[in-house]
């Protein structure tokens, strides 16, 4: 068995802590209700005793109908003028000479009891109304409609307690009529609609949330009873108060011992995964993030989404988690991940085994399906594999709590939307894509466009290395696909690892046109290789130029390793040159360090060279393979490469059938007698 190194670096588990800080600050501390139930269906638990007194809830709609009710009582509220009596009251007790002073002083006694009650318009007469409010100093006061003046009314009252003082009807009158009485009279109350808004809200939070109560004791609800809205209503009323009353009664700290210690195992679950699926993962830090942070992203909306409605974990769309990883990482490490990423489910006792199961077969079906249902329209053919599968896991497990004539509606509902929902989602893969430096399977067929700017400029000035390139990506094609490689990221590597050539392409044979002097005429084998072997560093800057992914620049900076210019070394060393001078006629790039740069090293060197082949037979062609690649193997090449013993011998028999394809014998055709 292969040995797998445990990562050293101290940022890999600076993430993975912060990541169980996270989950374990995210779970539930409080204790939450055993059982699930909905309207309609039948009650497959034991009979449920109340195990202490507790109200019983209104339902939402009672509570609406309340509010309305109250809103109704409340039709009426004036705001008391202060300004309006203190001037009435002053003008009052300026009135002139003629005004004997015992009437005087009853016209001011009888305008402060007059306006201590408010008068209103005649047009504001609250009709049929038995309550108003008046609001003074911020302070609204209830009183009986009947209670208020309206101005003819009060100058009714007014003139009544004048008459006895005045000598006839007559004089009274003109007293009030010379002496602008009646104008003292004024309305001091107005229609105030703000106030009238303010105590209806005051008047909707006073209204009792309750309806009833149970006592410790009694029968909740009996087994095999059905759920119907007064049983629902009640089980939710016990439900509240339990994990708001109830709840956990021991040292908090031991809640956070045990949420530490489930938030530890998710973790080091999700570690082994990647450490045992794809332990490369740990060399580079932004693939680590990103797994970490989506499995993160996932686990605490799962955890968060339950604590707050458990009903709603039926729409969250964790295979929404699998569309995200399958385009950059291996399937094994995928499934990994997302089965760690479900383990929070378990935590939620009611239906923890059932979403879990639930959304482990919607994740599998994603991963089988996304493959040929995964762009375009077709995404809506897989969401709806995706939901039938989730409709036949819940249904198992109806048929196991013996309540399949009783469906919930609402959650069948919950599971179509979370099938759904990743089709919404997946979009984003392209923000996280360019946030994390992730290369996916659409960005690799990008590159992979010979429509593309760099690729076009390629085939323009070196048509040569540009047809050389497109060999070598059908080449190392089929050599990707015999051993299980990525086939996308090889061929993308292909089309580039020779884009250094751009920068001076007739110095390489292939760009040089029959019949012209040839480049390296006149160079001497130092100056002939220097220029060749700068291809590699020229191909890196200009990749980078153009924003290619580093794991493309991989390729380039790879697909010669640290091998020499053999042809020009030969030729310096036969013409008297220094053998031990060979590190001038090296490549100054790195080993191929995956088994794609492995591949594309090999392909390279045998496309190149069987052009210098002289006989298709398939001898010569089997001859040609193994010694190119022993020569490989000898030279140390493709010791970091990956590529085991089992992977090169299939990859050989690949090229020599390859060749034998694309070198055959062709008929020669005779010709026409004249």
């Amino acid at each position: 068995m292969e040995r797998v190194n445990i990562p050293r670096s101290i940022s890999v588990y600076i993430l993975f802590a912060i990541l169980f800080a996270a989950i374990t600050v995210a779970f539930p501390r409080k204790a939450r209700f055993s059982y699930e139930f909905a309207k309609g269906e039948t009650w497959s638990n034991p009979t449920l005793t109340a195990q202490f007194d507790f109200p019983i809830l209104k339902t939402e709609r009672q509570l609406l109908e309340d509010e309305d009710a109250s809103r109704e009582d409340i039709n009426y509220c004036f705001k008391y003028d202060d300004m309006v009596v203190l001037s009435a009251l002053k003008d009052a007790g300026n009135l002139g000479p003629a005004v004997e002073l015992k009437i005087k002083n009853e016209i001011l006694r009888s305008l402060t009891d007059i306006y201590s009650k408010g008068i209103v318009s005649d047009e504001d007469i609250p009709d049929g109304a038995a309550l108003v409010y008046v609001r003074k100093d911020k302070h609204s006061t209830p009183c009986a409609a009947s209670d208020l003046y309206t101005l003819s009314s009060a100058l009714d009252r007014l003139y009544a307690n004048l008459f006895p003082l005045a000598e006839n009807a007559a004089s009274l009158e003109e007293l009030m009529r010379s002496e602008r009485i009646n104008e003292l009279v004024r309305v001091n109350l107005v229609p105030d609609k703000d106030g009238e808004l303010l105590i209806r809200n005051s008047a909707v939070q006073d209204i009792s949330p309750t309806q009833g109560y149970v006592s410790a004791g009694e029968v909740i609800i009996r087994e095999g009873d059905t759920v119907t809205s007064e049983a629902y209503q009640i089980l939710y009323s016990y439900k509240t108060e339990f994990e708001s009353s109830i709840g956990y009664s021991g040292p908090l700290v031991l809640v956070w011992l045990g949420n530490g210690f489930l938030s530890l195992l998710i973790c080091i679950m999700l570690f082994l995964a990647v450490l045992y699926c794809a332990p490369g993962v740990f060399a580079e830090w932004n693939k680590l993030l990103y797994i970490v942070f989506c499995a993160a992203a996932f686990m605490l909306g799962g955890i968060i989404t339950g604590v707050s409605n458990t009903e709603a974990l039926y729409m969250v769309p964790f295979s929404l988690l699998c569309l995200y990883l399958v385009p950059f990482f291996s399937r094994n490490l995928v499934v990994a991940v997302y089965v760690a990423t479900l383990l929070p489910l378990l935590a939620f006792q009611a239906v923890g085994l059932e979403v879990f199961v639930i959304y482990l077969t919607a994740g599998i079906v994603t991963l089988a399906a996304v493959e040929r249902f995964s762009r375009g329209w077709r995404q809506f053919i897989m969401a709806s594999i995706v939901f039938a599968a989730m409709l036949v896991a819940y249904l198992v497990f109806r048929f196991l709590d013996g309540s399949i004539i009783f469906i919930n509606q609402g959650r069948i509902l919950s599971l179509f939307l979370g099938a759904f929902l990743p089709i919404a989602g997946y979009p984003l893969i392209f923000l996280l894509e360019k946030l994390f430096s992730m290369l996916s399977e659409t960005k690799l067929r990008e590159l992979c466009d010979t429509n593309g700017v760099l690729l076009r400029e390629l085939s323009v000035k070196a048509p040569g290395t540009f047809q050389h390139s497109l060999a070598v990506m059908n080449m190392a094609d089929a050599a990707a696909r015999c051993i299980g490689a990525d086939v996308l990221l090889v061929r993308a590597g292909a089309m580039y690892h020779d884009i250094g050539k751009l920068s001076d392409p007739l110095c390489f044979i292939e760009n040089q046109q029959i019949g012209s002097v040839r480049y390296h005429d006149g160079l001497a084998p130092i100056q002939s290789a220097a220029r060749i072997v700068k291809h590699v560093p020229d191909g890196v800057e200009l990749a980078r130029k153009f924003n290619i992914p580093e794991d493309v620049i991989g390729f380039i900076r790879s697909h010669h390793g640290v091998s020499c210019a053999a042809y020009f070394y030969n030729k310096y060393v036969s013409e008297g040159g220094d053998p031990a001078d060979k590190y001038l006629f090296s490549y100054q790039g790195v080993k191929p360090q995956t088994r794609e740069q492995g591949i594309l090293m090999i392909c390279d060197t045998v496309e190149a060279a069987s052009r210098t082949l002289n006989d298709n037979s398939k001898e010569t062609f089997d001859n040609f393979v193994e010694k190119i690649v022993s020569a490989k193997i000898s030279d140390g090449q493709l010791d970091e490469s990956g590529l085991t013993l089992g992977d090169l011998v299939a990859i050989k028999e690949v090229l020599k059938e390859y060749l034998g394809r694309l070198y055959h014998d062709r008929v020669e055709y005779p010709s026409q007698n004249k």
